[in-house]
């Protein structure tokens, strides 16, 4: 009877000892491994960087703008960071088919949450694609009738500075939506300035004052063509058209110098430039009991 129960304890203790051994296994493995990844991931971690700086000087070289370059450096690390994760887990023994559908299904939930964002997202992904402007240039936006600066090109979103100084943020979904007029797309702009003047003033001498001013003028691209024309016949003046090209920098400043300058000039030449008025006529008996 005794010989029988110290068997029993001895298998007992066998046992144990067994199932401890293989938790100290595991558990030993299981400690090893994440060690492992952790020295894994800050190796990818370190590689993902290095990727990074690289891809940020190509971009440099490329003459990227630096909207574009954050924008392609963010999206580049978000896609580098989610296959450094897959990688691990695959480490750990969980099998990638298992991974892509967990993606899925988490893609799935946050694009019903996060639809607008994404939309965002994709916007910006157009704009780095097709490039319809770029920081620095002055942009309208039809629909929503603003206009201004293009200050910054993010993710989701981009700011544009008004003249007056404000900021104004419009998502990017926005924008990849819409009539855009680049104005500072091109190097040089036409400038149109009209000109109303007397019907009294001799069209020859007015065109003749015109056209020598826009060849004294250093603004003036002389290689593009100057057009100097009547635009219409007004109730009470004449409106005289000027056409010419100017670097897209001095735009404003070319048409307020030649604005003063052509009031100058007329007023060298004895040109009028007549100013609205009326004409009240009275008949006899009105006249006469006044």
């Amino acid at each position: 009877m005794q010989n029988d129960v110290a068997m029993d304890v001895t298998e007992e203790l066998g046992r144990f000892q067994r199932y401890t051994g293989r938790l100290m296994d595991g558990a030993l493995n299981t400690g090893t491994k994440v060690i492992i990844v952790i020295i894994l991931f800050i190796i990818g971690r370190l590689i993902i960087n290095l990727l990074r700086k690289l891809l940020r000087k190509t971009l440099e070289r490329s003459s990227v703008n630096n909207g574009n370059i954050t924008f392609i450096d963010a999206t580049v690390k978000i896609i580098l960071y989610i296959i450094l994760i897959g990688l691990l887990a695959g480490y750990f023994g969980i099998q990638t088919a298992s991974i892509v559908a967990l993606l899925g299904s988490a893609g799935l939930t946050i694009g019903l949450a996060f639809q607008g964002s994404l939309s965002n997202f994709a916007g910006g992904m157009l704009i780095l694609l097709t490039k319809p402007f770029r920081i620095g240039d002055y942009i309208k936006v039809s629909g929503i009738d603003v206009e201004g600066t293009v200050d910054e090109i993010d993710m989701f979103y981009s700011r544009l500075m008004t003249v007056d100084n404000r900021s104004i943020v419009i998502p990017n979904s926005v924008l990849s939506n819409t009539t855009i007029t680049n104005v500072t797309y091109y190097d040089v702009r036409k400038l149109e300035i009209i000109v109303p003047v007397s019907y009294n003033n001799d069209i020859d001498k007015v065109k003749e004052v015109l056209k020598e001013l826009l060849e004294n003028e250093e603004y003036v691209i002389r290689s593009k063509q100057i057009q100097i024309f009547i635009n219409s016949f007004a109730s009470s003046s004449i409106e005289m058209g000027m056409r010419f090209f100017v670097k897209k920098s001095e735009y404003w400043t070319s048409r307020w110098k030649c604005l003063e300058n052509i009031k100058k000039a007329f007023d060298k030449n004895g040109i009028t430039i007549p100013y609205e008025q009326i004409d009240i006529h009275l008949d006899d008996k009105r006249a006469k009991k006044a």
